[in-house]
C-alpha cells in the first residue's frame, strides 16, 4: 500500500499517511488549496487534484444548512409571462392583475425561504413592474375616453339644433 507526504497551508511536508488517509483528509476539506502530494520514496512533488483523481475540497455551502439556496419559485416565472402577455394582449386586465398577484406571492415565498436565486427575483419584479405599468396604462385611457366623451357631449349639447 502507497504512502504519501502532503504539504500544509505553509507548503511544509508533511506525513507520510496512506492513500486512503489523503483521499479522506480531502473529502473533509483538510488539505488546503494547491496543496502538492509525493509518493514516499518519489522525486517530485504533483498537485494532490492529479495524484488523487480530480478529488477535490467540497465547496463550504453559501446558505444556512436546511436552505435551498438556489430553489426556483415557480410563482416568479408565471407572474414574468403573465406581465409580458398583458403587453402582448394589449389592455388586457385579465393577465396583468394575477401577474402583479403572482409576482408579490413569489417575492414573498423567496424572502420567508431566504432563497438566493437572483433570476427568480428578477422574474418576479419584472412580473410585477410590467403589470402595475400595464395597470397605470389602462386607468389612463379609460381616463383619457372618458374625457373625450365628456367632450363630445358637451359639444354635442351646445350645438344645439
Amino acid at each position: 500500500m502507497s504512502e504519501y507526504y502532503y504539504t500544509d497551508a505553509q507548503r511544509q511536508p508533511q506525513g507520510p499517511v496512506s492513500f486512503e488517509s489523503l483521499r479522506a483528509m480531502a473529502l473533509r476539506g483538510e488539505l488546503p488549496s494547491g496543496c502538492l502530494v509525493a509518493e514516499v520514496g518519489a522525486d517530485h512533488w504533483q498537485d494532490a487534484s492529479v495524484v488523487l483523481g480530480g478529488t477535490a475540497p467540497p465547496v463550504n455551502p453559501t446558505a444556512p444548512i436546511g436552505v435551498d439556496a438556489d430553489r426556483f419559485e415557480p410563482l416568479a416565472g408565471w407572474s414574468f409571462g403573465l406581465g409580458i402577455a398583458a403587453w402582448t394582449l394589449c389592455l388586457s386586465i385579465f393577465a396583468a392583475i394575477p401577474a402583479i398577484i403572482l409576482g408579490h406571492l413569489a417575492l414573498g415565498r423567496i424572502k420567508a425561504s431566504r432563497s438566493t436565486n437572483s433570476v427568480a427575483k428578477a422574474l418576479a419584479i419584472i412580473g410585477l413592474v410590467a403589470g402595475y405599468v400595464h395597470l397605470l396604462l389602462i386607468a389612463a385611457y379609460a381616463l383619457f375616453m372618458v374625457i373625450v366623451f365628456v367632450a363630445a357631449a358637451a359639444g354635442a349639447a351646445g350645438s344645439g339644433p
